[in-house]
Parts: C-alpha cells; structure tokens; sequence
C-alpha cells in the first residue's frame, strides 16, 4: 500500500467568542471553541460548495459569511458551470449561496497549508510554501483582508526560511509551526511566536525542535524529510499546546514526534508529559515522520492524534489514538487506539458527539490486518465519525469513493463538518463534490445511547434455570437484601431464549448472544422489539464496490469480530463506559472488548482484566455503580464485590440465593433493564 507524504491539515472549530486573559493565562481563540453539536452530521453533503477541479484542498477556515480555502489547486468552478475561474492555492466562496467569491483573489506563489482568523475583525492569516503575495515578498506567513484578499502590508514579511505547516492565535500571540529555522533573521527550530498585530516575533515560544525522527545518516535508503512542526493543537482554555511532527527531540530532551507544552503568561515551557509510543521506526524507508494530525475535543478533556506509516505490530502506524489531558509521567499511554490495518489517516475534527477521522484509509477496527480485512473490520471508505468513548465507529457511513489521496482536512463548526481533499466524490460516486464538501448538523442523528439502568431497579432473567425456560422473567432489586417478587415479561415472537449466551441493556436496546452472533432488539420493559442481527461487518452499500487497492477484485467488504467465535461459550456480559465486559465457561477470568451500540461493532481486541480471576463458574454477571455482581452457576448464589475503575475490588459478598430467601439467579441472560 502506498501511502502520501504528510499533508493533512488539523481541524479546528469555529465559533465567535472573546478573547481574554484569565489569571494571566491566554485563553484560546475561536478556532478552538466548542461547535455545540448534540448529533452527528448529516450523511447527504450540502449543494451550496464551489466544484475545485484539481488539486487538494488543506485548509479551510469559516470566515462567517464566506469560506476561505487553501490548498495546490489552480482553479474552480461554480456548481452547475463549466467556467474555469483562475484561483491558485487560495480561494473564497459564499457560505450561503456556494459562490466563488470574484472579489477574493489574493495572488500567492505557492500552497497554503493553513488559515485562521486574523488579529482584527476582516482579516486572516495565510500560511504554507509561497513567498509573495502579489508583488510584495512574504515569505510563508502574510496577512489578508477578508473582503478582497490585499494584503495587510502593516503585517511584515517575516522571512521564515522553511515551510509554515501550521498556525495557532491564542490571545495577542501567534503561534507558528512549521519547517524552519529562522523567524525574522532570529534563531528558531520550528516553533515561534509573534505580535498578532505587529508581527514582531518575541521569546515566548523558543523551544527547540530537533532531529529527524527515522533518518539516520550511518543508514542507506532512509527517508529524509525536513525537521519541526507539523501541526499545532491548543486547548481550548488556551493552557496547553501539542505538537508533533518530525523530531526526536525538543529542547534537548527526547519527546519523538510528539511534545506537550504549558502556555502560561510569560513563556510557553515543555511540560514533563511524554509516551514512548511514538517512537516506533515505522516504514523509515518511505516515512522520516508518520504522524499527521492532531485536535483537542471542545471541552479540552482529551486530544486525538492520527498517523500513517504502514501497519507494524504493537506500534501506533496508521492508526488514531485518543489521549487524556488529565494524564502525567513520561510513558502514558492512549486511552483507546483504532487501527485501519494499512491505510493512512490524515485528518481529526472533533464534536461533542463524534470523533470524525479522514484519510485513505478502507476499513476501521482492523488490528493486525496489512492491507486486508481482518476479524471486526468494519467498512468506512475514506471518512469515518468514532465514538468518543471506545474509538468505534459509529454508524455514521457516507464514505467517499475514489479515496485518492485521501481527506487532507476536516474542520468542525457550529454548523457541520466540512472535508477538503483531492477527490470529487461523496458516496461511491454519488455525489459530486470535488474537493470539498460540507456536511450540516441539520438532518444529522444523535448516536445511540449509552445510559444504563441502575439499582434500585429491575433485574430480568431470560432463559431462567427452573420452570418455563424461555421465558424472561424480572425481579426488583435494592444491590443488597431486598428482592421482590418474580413477574413474566410477554415474549410472545418464539424467541428461544434457552439458547442465549447473556445480555445486557444499554440505551433502550437489548443486546444478547445466541447461534453465535450478538442480536439486538428494543425493549421497554414490556415489550420487545424485533430481533436483528448485529452486523456492522457487511454493508450492502459498500461490500461489492471494489476498492482499487490491494488484491484485484477487492472489495469494502468487513470481517466478523473474533468475538462471535466465543459466543457459544459465554456465559455473562454486561456494558459499562464503553467497554463490554464478558465470562467465558470454564475460565476464571473476566474480559473485555470496546462496544458501540449505536453500529453494534465490537472491538477488534480482546482484554483481559487485571486480577480478575473466580469467574469460572458464572451464570451471569452485570454492574451497578459501584458493585459488580457475580451470580453462580453451581449454587444459584447471587454475590457482588466492588466495582471499582473498571475492575473486581475486595472480597465477594452473598446477597441472595436459594438458600437464604429461596431465590435461584441462574440464567442464560442477566441484566439490569429498564422500570416496568
């Protein structure tokens, strides 16, 4: 699999607030506010976009009434029209209508790779491999009015002797990354920072950024790339700052291609915050670097970096990772990480409710595969929204065929989710959008959810150990003593519930096993709704198309999860934060894969958790807060321990049973469910 060299540009919300100092502390600009999304996009893209006919788009930046585009293109055309307008490397169009803006033609020599908002109301920054702007020199970084593209010749000309990759304004400052080792004739390794107003580069951000990250001169046939920062994320409260890139180190000390730094008052420092997991050598014969983007989530709780650099195992190559900004030491390590089995990621923009990823990738949940499917492979050509929690996707699927290079930018605003890339189409050449596309929040859906039922509450027992075996039946239950009476919930559709390999309920929705497969149906604590089988794994809309990649003939086409392998030998699951937790007969432990209720993917990789052992003889098991209950197969005992991150904590308490209130737990699904 061929992958592109680095090109993909960060996303970035957008949104009007202030800017203001907070003790002292520079608070982030627009650019890095919440978009306010309570659903995902809409899956059918907005007619209202110019068509860019070659090229890629790399940067995009809502300017309210307009759109301003940045990227290698050389021209245009209005939707519906087969006039070329002459626009190189930098254009505008009207939000509202998808005009090509005729007043906004500023004349750069070379491509942007990315645009913000500017120091006052009007203005933006351009940024990338030019070095004029009309007649007048600005050497990768000028200044331009909105309204017809001028330059603001106030805002000198720098003289950056590399490539600017990346902007960020927070507060009154500039911050700049990029290829580079001289700001204005003054000593800086790919990172600065300068008046937004004035342009005059100062000591607030110096630090050093050094070393390729593969390339070794004693080595013959390395990639060689130029060193320093590829792309900047800064939080939202403006405090902290993450940037990657192709370096190993960054004042001196080893941070490889990734660096955190604290933006306090006077000077932006290099925080103690490090991971080893990016200093793999993955592909170092294509990639000196390998990885390409990185977003903070809106309220600043995390941040999400992608990669390329080939499939290796145990590395994070061509993959995305989520990382907490709560984390400390010098080995953290990600919360979650999606691999797409060979296949580029490019671009991360992140919504309250998704995580959206872009590149060239075929499939998602694809661990170990190398340009293939492998078990839990789940089809998402080209552009994907995950699961903030687990990093599954969600069910979420317009894909984009051809995939070509690949989504070089996803921006997120208040309004939707806008994509630039190198291709024209939206769907399998369903929608012609070339270049770019732009997908409302209008019409969009919000995700399945993820509430669980709590005790006090209502436990169901499908296919229980004595009577009438394919029934459901529910008891109340206090988490202590207090056990109420058992009631028959109607199952009238002849499910054979004597056959079910546990359950749990999550959102409205009951998840269950049986003839090895995970199914799913609604219930209300009354009625059920009809069975389906979960599988995200085929998709009639992509598991013919071919995907001009790999073996001749190879389709989008996933691949069952692992996971249903082990079905026919369950014997308990529940789910909890993301996580769906099961028992397996005959074995003492207690394991976990990632769940999305909202496609129904499970995660491609199975856990164990640690220290868990006295699982063996389970009948059964779900959470509540902080108590995990076991019930046991041999006695019908139902006993419970604490619950504590994730895990069993302390020793195990008998609750119920038929020897103490004459109460048999035992059956083949158990679950807290929903008040009747």
């Amino acid at each position: 699999m061929v992958h592109s060299p680095a090109l993909g540009r960060r996303s970035l919300a957008a949104l009007t607030c202030a800017v203001l100092t907070v003790g002292g502390v520079l608070v982030a600009d627009p650019t890095s506010a919440a978009p306010g999304h309570g659903t995902v996009v809409a899956a059918v893209p907005s007619t209202l976009t110019p068509d860019i006919i070659d090229g890629t788009v790399f940067a995009i930046h809502d300017a309210g009434t307009k759109v301003i585009v940045g990227g290698s293109f050389t021209g245009v055309q209005n939707r519906n029209s087969d006039v070329t307008i002459s626009r190189r490397y930098v254009l505008a169009f009207d939000k509202a209508t998808g005009a090509v803006d005729s007043a906004f033609a500023p004349k750069v020599d070379g491509e942007v790779l990315d645009i913000t908002a500017g120091p006052t109301a009007g203005t933006v920054y351009l940024a990338g491999k030019f070095n004029t702007v009309g007649t007048t020199t600005r050497r990768k970084l000028a200044l331009v009015n909105v309204s017809n593209g001028s330059l603001v010749t106030s805002f000198p000309n720098l003289a950056f002797d590399g490539l600017v990759n990346d902007i960020e304004k927070v507060g009154s400052r500039l911050l700049v990354g990029g290829i580079f080792t001289k700001a204005a004739t003054l000593p800086r390794n790919g990172l600065a920072s300068l008046n937004a107003t004035t342009g005059a580069v100062d000591s607030y951000l110096t630090a050093a950024l050094t070393e390729n990250h593969n390339y070794r001169s004693s080595e013959t046939g390395g990639a060689k790339a130029g060193v320093g920062a590829e792309k900047l994320a800064v939080s939202p409260d403006g405090t902290q700052l993450v940037v990657i890139g192709n370096f190993r180190k960054a004042n001196g000390t080893l941070h490889d291609q990734i660096v955190r730094l604290t933006l306090g008052s006077t000077a932006a420092t290099v925080s103690s915050w490090n991971t080893t997991r990016y200093q793999d050598r993955c592909k170092w014969t294509a990639y000196d670097s390998y990885v390409r983007d990185v977003s903070f989530s809106p309220d600043g709780k995390y941040f999400v970096v992608a990669t390329t650099g080939a499939p290796y195992a145990g590395t994070l190559c061509d993959a995305v990772a989520r990382w907490e900004t709560s984390s400390t030491g010098t080995t953290v390590q990600p919360t979650w990480v999606n691999y797409s089995g060979g296949d580029t990621f490019l671009s991360v923009g992140i919504s309250e409710r998704a995580v959206y990823v872009g590149g060239h990738f075929r499939w998602l949940n694809n661990t170990g595969a190398t340009n293939s499917a492998f078990p839990g492979a789940v089809a998402r050509p080209s552009i994907a929204a995950l699961d903030p929690v687990s990093g599954l996707p969600l069910a979420w699927n317009p894909g984009r065929h051809p995939r070509g290079y690949g989504v070089a930018k996803l921006l997120v605003t208040p309004a939707g989710l806008w994509l630039g890339s190198d291709q024209s189409w939206i769907g399998n050449f369903k929608y012609r959008r070339e270049r770019i596309a732009f997908f409302p929040l209008t019409g969009g859906v919000a995700p399945h959810s993820t509430s669980t039922a709590t005790l006090p509450g209502n436990v169901y027992l499908a296919g229980f150990s004595s009577g009438t075996v394919n029934a459901v039946r529910t008891r109340t239950y206090d988490g202590v003593r207090a056990v109420g009476t058992a009631t028959t919930v109607s199952s009238t559709d002849g499910t054979t519930w004597s056959t079910a390999r546990g359950g749990f309920w999550v959102g409205g929705t009951l998840f269950y096993g049986m003839s090895g497969a995970l199914w799913r149906r609604t219930f209300d604590g009354t009625t059920f709704g009809t069975a389906k089988k979960v599988d995200p794994y085929h998709d009639a809309l992509w598991d013919t198309v071919v995907t001009d990649s790999g073996p001749e003939g190879q389709t989008y086409a996933g691949s069952t999860t692992s996971f249903y392998a082990e079905i026919a030998n369950v014997t308990g699951m529940f789910y909890s934060n993301g996580r769906l937790y099961y028992t397996l007969s005959g074995s003492s432990g207690l394991y976990w894969r990632w769940f999305n209720p909202d496609s129904g993917a499970v995660g491609a990789d199975k856990f164990t958790v640690a220290g868990s052992t006295g699982f063996a003889d389970s009948a059964g098991v779900f959470v509540s807060g902080s108590s995990l209950y076991l019930v046991n197969r041999l006695t019908g005992n139902l006993s419970s321990t604490g619950w504590v991150n994730g895990a069993p904590s302390g020793s195990w308490t008998v609750r119920s049973g038929p020897t103490l209130d004459s109460v048999d737990w035992r059956a083949k699904a158990i679950f807290t469910g929903p008040a009747r």
